[in-house]
């Protein structure tokens, strides 16, 4: 199974995201049964906190996620759209959701966003407030494919490393980081936390990120990655839109997890709130 991450430079319009991103799935030729991540805010990404409102959809409805399943039935991949607004109780808000299709076009899994990006940065945004536009998820996502588990997240999530602690607890084996880091964060931490989530939890990683100046003036880092259970990166887009790839190796994991078996060493036991 190959692993792929296709990085993106999403703008305000829909029709245009959408026609990227099936370019980029071209480009990517995956084979059936593949896994292949889209970034964060791939059909949406620069037109303000009412746009993402605007095209949120039901779960397991709407034109957006309808285009996901033909694309995965097409191909016959995994194809996980890294986030998707889909509607909340709050009409206000939506939440920001990771959206996984199975071969078949079916919807295997959700996740909603559990960290929300409030902060303040450097950059020509300077102030960024997620919870403005989006509703924070209460839950942990993964899915199986065969025997191998996908653990979900999303972009600020990997800055909370008890988030992956928790997937591996659970048994993932893969963990997907579709992600819209910015061009000065990205630069600092990016590359560095992405292989310090895969040395400590022995797990693949595959990170799609946005790349480039958006709509809103936005810019983000790309470097969309696979990292293996070694912390190595086994393939890199730098910038550009293009895809990352790079083969999933049963044999490592097991190996890397075999001969330094960290989770029978750990001292303290993390549980997951009620």
């Amino acid at each position: 199974m190959n692993l792929i991450a296709l990085q993106m430079t999403s703008g305000s319009s829909l029709v245009d995201n959408l026609a990227q991103a099936e370019e980029l799935l071209k480009q990517a030729l995956p084979h059936a049964g593949d896994l292949v991540l889209l970034p964060e805010n791939f059909a949406q990404y620069g037109g303000g906190d009412q746009a993402y409102i605007s095209i949120a959809e039901p779960l397991a409805n709407g034109p957006i996620q309808q285009w996901l399943a033909e694309q995965a039935k097409r191909y016959a991949i995994y194809l996980v759209a890294g986030s998707v607004p889909t509607q909340a109780d709050d009409n206000a808000r939506c939440y920001t959701s990771s959206l996984a299709f199975s071969p078949d076009g079916e919807l295997l899994q959700h996740y909603h966003k559990l960290h929300l990006f409030d902060v303040e940065v450097a950059d020509n945004v300077g102030s960024y407030r997620e919870s403005d536009s989006f509703v924070a998820g209460q839950q942990l996502a993964w899915f199986d494919i065969d025997e191998i588990r996908v653990g979900m997240a999303i972009c600020f999530d990997l800055r909370f490393p008890y988030l992956f602690q928790l997937l591996r607890q659970q048994g993932c084996d893969i963990v997907l980081v579709p992600a819209a880091f910015t061009a000065l964060t990205g630069e600092a931490h990016w590359q560095p936390l992405l292989q310090a989530r895969a040395i400590e939890n022995q797990l693949y990683l595959i990170a799609a990120n946005q790349t480039g100046t958006h709509d809103n003036q936005r810019q983000t880092w790309g470097h969309s990655m696979i990292v293996d259970p070694w912390g190595r990166c086994l393939d890199l887009q730098t910038s550009g839109i293009a895809p990352a790839r790079a083969e999933f190796n049963p044999q490592l994991l097991k190996q890397v997890r075999d001969r330094m078996p960290v989770p029978l060493h750990g001292q303290l036991h993390l549980g997951w709130r009620e």
